[in-house]
């Protein structure tokens, strides 16, 4: 079998291909561990080799042809076969094995998966894992990572997510508090009292169960925070009623510093999936860590 000259060239098209991602020959470079020159030069000779453009030139910016674009797509196709290739012969060889980076909010990640982590790489001795933790609002995910474990889904293209159940949440504040302005004997009785939100979290408004269809009911108080944690600490000095993950107030609802409140009417509509690549075939340490989340947690 015969190739033309430009596909025995893959480090051009490897570098065509980046160029057509970024659409910079500077991030390009970055990504290459070259020099914009070197991309540059490397470009006009594939051309040249082509004998068509693949991208016209501006100071807009760089702008694929319509050759150039069809070339680009067929060189992710091609692309994606052989990732699913080597992947799939990886899996079959070697199973899970090289570096796992999951990132996490901060208090899914303190509770939830620190300790399921130690029991994931318990058994695979030939793998690491990576844990990066994010803000609680964080919504984008860095460079690598290939499991994101977030509540809302995160804001980079072509991933899909696997559903780990609700998130269950409580109403509490201290004991002090209620005794100085009382307990809310109904969720809308919150209305009028201090309570302490997240301005990111969702939903907006704080659920309940109702006869029909769910209470909604509008809450304000005197003092936000976008960190659970922050929030824990001001309902802690008594300053008002917070609504947390169950997770991260066990410790203090056992020790009878917080107390719940409207536990059987409060709702969780809340849900934490596990995003990955959407893609023909998981590597199978991301494929292993997804099921093994998913026993572990459970979707409910």
């Amino acid at each position: 079998m015969s190739f033309t000259a430009a596909l025995r060239d893959l480090n051009k098209l490897n570098t065509f291909v980046r160029v057509a991602q970024r659409r910079s020959f500077t991030h390009a470079a970055a990504e290459l561990r070259t020099r914009p020159s070197v991309v540059s030069k490397r470009m006009k000779e594939l051309e040249q080799t082509l004998g068509f453009r693949l991208i016209n030139r501006s100071t807009h910016g760089l702008v694929l042809t319509d050759a150039g674009e069809g070339l680009f797509q067929h060189c992710l196709r091609m692309l994606a076969k052989l990732d699913d290739y080597v992947v799939e012969r990886r899996n079959l060889d070697t199973g899970p094995f090289g570096t796992l980076r999951v990132q996490a909010t901060s208090d899914y990640a303190r509770m939830i998966l620190a300790p399921l982590m130690v029991a994931f790489v318990k058994d695979r001795p030939g793998l690491r894992v990576q844990l990066s933790v994010v803000p609680d609002n964080a919504a984008s995910a860095e460079d690598g990572v290939d499991v994101i474990v977030s509540g809302r889904k995160p804001a980079v293209p072509g991933v899909v997510g696997h559903d780990l159940g609700a998130i269950q949440h409580v109403v509490c504040a201290s004991p002090n508090y209620f005794r100085k302005f009382g307990r809310p004997k109904a969720p809308q009785d919150l209305r009028d009292h201090n309570c302490l939100v997240n301005p990111f979290s969702r939903p907006k408004n704080w659920p309940f169960a109702n006869s029909s269809r769910p209470l909604l009911v509008e809450v304000k108080g005197s003092l936000s925070s976008t960190s659970n944690d922050v929030l824990i600490q001001m309902a802690l000095h008594h300053c008002g009623i917070i609504r947390v993950p169950l997770d991260t107030v066990k410790v203090e609802i056992a020790d009878k510093r917080l107390e719940m409140i409207f536990r059987k009417s409060s709702l969780s509509p809340e849900r934490m999936c596990a995003y990955v690549a959407k893609t023909g075939r998981l590597p199978a340490k991301t494929a292993e860590f997804v099921g093994f989340l998913k026993a572990a947690i459970g979707p409910g």
